[in-house]
């Protein structure tokens, strides 16, 4: 578990350490995600992407994919891939550990965060956390950040007892099967992810147009990370992020919108880790199975 302290690495002062030698030796670079929901057809997005991340940077980008996310963070470990995708939750485990930078965030609905709910269905007594007791609960996987971990890390520093909360953990491997078993009445509550407003209305979430109510939500959780694997050279670090960022690149937009279901892209600053970093200090469970789901969110 990374320390609470832990901070997120700004990109921009690494640029000044550049070397000669990295000015002379501008690639390759290889993109790495995990292949975990319909790997051929991931491979291939992931193939365009990097074939239209080569057009724009002007360097080889190679297609990396693995079984999972332990595999991606081992290969990070020993240089085998150099720009990885990954979830919030391991995306802040890595850098605590000081394996990679994130260099950017995907935007969705105009958001870089989106918040963990567990909700109910409309007519449901269960409306504050303090309902939750013997009930029966839907998650997404136990690697799915808003559909299992974040909101028991945040039920726990509610000081909600899991075990009598939860009688019943049903995982249902996406949001849209979470939310049927919620609407279907094969589970007291599900949890999803959900964007908010400025007036902290829901715009869009995992429960779509169903008729539910939202028990608890924790959050603001930072959207997945771009990251690069620490000792990149500064140079291939700056023309990634510039490409990804670029609002005027149709082309790699599309790949990444097909990728990773991305509008765009931020750079990203300490203030998108902070948040995700209280939770993660009550956050006791972990997997190493691999995700249900790709692209985020979680």
């Amino acid at each position: 578990m990374p320390p609470s302290g832990a901070r997120l690495p700004v990109v921009e002062k690494e640029r000044d350490q550049v070397t000669d030698a990295e000015l002379d030796a501008p690639g390759p670079v290889s993109v790495g995600i995990a292949l975990t929901t319909d790997p051929n057809m991931t491979r291939g997005l992931l193939e365009q992407f990097c074939l239209a991340l080569s057009d724009a940077t002007g360097i080889e980008v190679i297609p990396h994919g693995v079984s999972s996310y332990r595999s991606l963070l081992d290969q990070l470990a020993t240089a085998e891939v150099d720009i990885v995708w990954l979830p919030p939750i391991p995306a802040l485990r890595a850098t605590a550990n000081n394996c990679v930078s994130p260099i950017a965030l995907p935007i969705r609905s105009g958001d870089t965060f989106y918040y963990a709910a567990l909700f109910a269905r409309s007519d449901s007594p269960i409306r504050e956390p303090g309902d939750l007791q013997g009930l029966k609960a839907a998650w997404v996987d136990p690697q799915s950040a808003a559909g299992y971990l974040i909101v028991r890390a945040y039920l726990e520093l509610q000081a909600v007892d899991l075990k009598t909360a939860f009688a019943k953990n049903l995982f249902f491997g996406s949001h849209d099967a979470v939310t049927e078993a919620v609407v279907k009445g094969a589970a007291d509550v599900g949890a999803t992810y959900v964007y908010y407003d400025e007036e902290q209305r829901p715009k869009r979430a995992g429960w779509g147009e169903a008729d539910v109510h939202v028990v608890a939500k924790a959050g603001p959780i930072p959207n997945d990370f771009i990251a690069a694997r620490k000792g990149l050279s500064g140079r291939l670090v700056r023309l990634v992020q510039d490409a990804l960022v670029d609002v005027n690149n149709a082309p790699l937009r599309e790949a990444a919108r097909l990728l990773l279901t991305a509008d765009g892209f931020a750079v990203p600053t300490p203030e998108h880790i902070e948040p995700l970093q209280a939770l993660l200090t009550g956050l006791q469970e972990a997997s190493d199975h691999p995700h249900s789901m790709f692209p985020p969110p979680a």
